[in-house]
């Protein structure tokens, strides 16, 4: 699963562009690759950033499921309660763009600029601050769409077990994984049997699964005058609450200062929307789950920035925490 040809994306972002009535001429540049290819827009005049245009890698997402996403931003932007990216219309007056470019149809979506910064994790104690945050943005979230009618028809994915972590799961295949040792594999596979039994057990209602964010880790938040924003919707669906907070500790699990965050934002969370026990005796299960799901998505997108970024063991350190959790 890769870009294959990178410069298409950026050919299809500036072909996007012209689809649109901006005021500037911008200049263009890559600014981040993961699931998509996101790059900045600054106005040449002045070499502010203006604006941030989403060109989606190829298969991921349909239109319908692109647009399901636009609407849930529209209905968020409407609330005014949580802070996210303003979409930008098209010369059509849409806010999706099909851009064509060496041959492949690639969609776009173009943003405001959104100032702020990442929650800096560097510092475990002033971390549990912004996760406390992000606890009750989460809850706002989660409530906001439990009211929402409309938010049950959305066509997005669904984040159960198979999805997650099952052999055909959105991310990848973590048994693919080749750093793994039969044994390794046989422990993760008896993980994955446990997540699945009591996932089972746990169940799906109003109270516990709905549509969630599914990604609110430091990466897709930024931090504006103390204020939480949310940005890339791109993998919204539905699926547990508590999903979220698993989401929340990606690629630092097994940090030490990770229960304390966990903490954090449950206290944050509990400020806004009430927790059953049976919520909460599902936290391991759903960082367990997240963490396998991460490892299936390392092994299947090496192009992308974040596993560059990476230090090496993630794979050895993902069987430390099965081991911990089949305890």
């Amino acid at each position: 699963m890769n870009f294959g040809q990178p410069d298409s994306y950026k050919k299809a972002a500036e072909q996007a562009c012209r689809i649109y009535h901006l005021k500037s001429p911008m200049a263009i540049s890559l600014l981040y690759v993961s699931e998509n290819a996101t790059f900045l827009l600054k106005r040449i005049s002045d070499n502010l950033p203006c604006k941030v245009m989403r060109v989606a890698r190829i298969g991921y997402r349909t239109a319908e499921e692109i647009q399901a996403e636009i609407k849930w931003l529209e209905h968020l932007g409407q609330q005014n309660k949580i802070k996210t990216p303003v979409l930008v219309r098209n010369e059509a007056g849409g806010f999706l763009t099909m851009a064509e470019a060496d041959g492949q149809t690639y969609a776009c979506l173009l943003f405001e600029y959104l100032r702020g910064v990442h929650p800096d994790l560097s510092d475990g104690q002033k971390a549990c601050e912004d996760f406390y945050q992000v606890g009750q943005t989460a809850a706002m979230l989660h409530l906001d769409a439990a009211g929402w009618k409309e938010s049950r028809n959305l066509a997005r994915p669904h984040w159960d077990y198979d999805h997650m972590i099952g052999e055909g799961g959105l991310f990848g295949n973590w048994r693919q994984c080749e750093k793994l040792s039969s044994d390794d594999r046989l422990l993760l596979e008896q993980a994955c049997g446990r997540i699945r039994h009591r996932l089972s057990l746990y169940g799906r209602d109003e109270e516990n699964y709905g549509l969630i964010h599914s990604d609110l880790r430091a990466a897709n938040l930024l931090k504006e005058k103390g204020r939480i924003q949310v940005i890339d919707f791109d993998d919204c669906g539905f699926g547990w609450h508590m999903y979220d907070l698993a989401a929340s500790l990606s690629f630092v699990e097994d940090h030490p200062w990770a229960g304390q965050w966990a903490k954090a934002w449950l206290k944050g969370y509990e400020t806004v929307r009430p927790l059953r026990k049976a919520d909460l005796a599902e936290i391991p299960t759903f960082i367990m789950a997240r963490r396998i799901q991460l490892l299936a998505w390392v092994t299947s997108h090496e192009d992308s920035d974040p596993v560059g970024r990476l230090r090496g063991g993630f794979a050895e350190n993902t069987v430390k925490l099965a081991r911990y959790y089949m305890k």
